[in-house]
């Protein structure tokens, strides 16, 4: 099974393709593009979405086995700003691409994920590898919402 994890990010949205078979857990783009970067010129979230939601389509035509996608959810606070709101266009982008191209899609917060952002990190190593740049907390939270994916679908 191999399950695409996604994490939004007002400016570099992540994501960690995971497979599972048999006993074993692969992290399949582990060394190659993890982080979705924003063009220069797309500076209304109006481009940014529509952008991203390309870049959707171009991942899934990569990567056509992708059973299942977990999106790791921003945790909501009361001071959520412009920038929780560009993360949560880019969950609506990518459940919209889901829903027309009928793939399942979970949302997940750190609690149902059984960790927490002080941990995730060494989760994500722990359980299927790290990625060899741009290591971060963001790349963790889809790794781990990827791995969570393979093991409870």
């Amino acid at each position: 099974m191999n399950v695409l994890g996604f994490r939004s990010d007002p400016k570099t949205p992540r994501y960690a393709i995971v497979c599972s078979a048999d006993e074993s857990v692969v992290f399949l783009n582990v060394d190659t593009e993890t982080r979705l970067s924003f063009p220069a010129d797309c500076t209304e979230d109006s481009a940014k979405i529509t952008w991203l939601y390309r870049e959707f389509e171009r991942i899934f035509h990569t990567y056509p086995n992708i059973d299942q996608v977990v999106i790791k959810k921003g945790e909501f606070t009361q001071g959520d700003n412009n920038a929780k709101r560009m993360a949560s266009y880019q969950e609506a982008a990518l459940l919209l691409f889901c829903g027309l191209h009928d793939k399942p899609v979970t949302s997940k917060l750190y609690k149902s994920l059984n960790t927490k952002s002080s941990e995730v990190k060494g989760h994500a190593e722990a359980r299927v590898g790290r990625t060899s740049q741009y290591w971060d907390t963001k790349i963790a939270d889809a790794i781990v919402a990827a791995w969570w994916g393979t093991n409870n679908l």
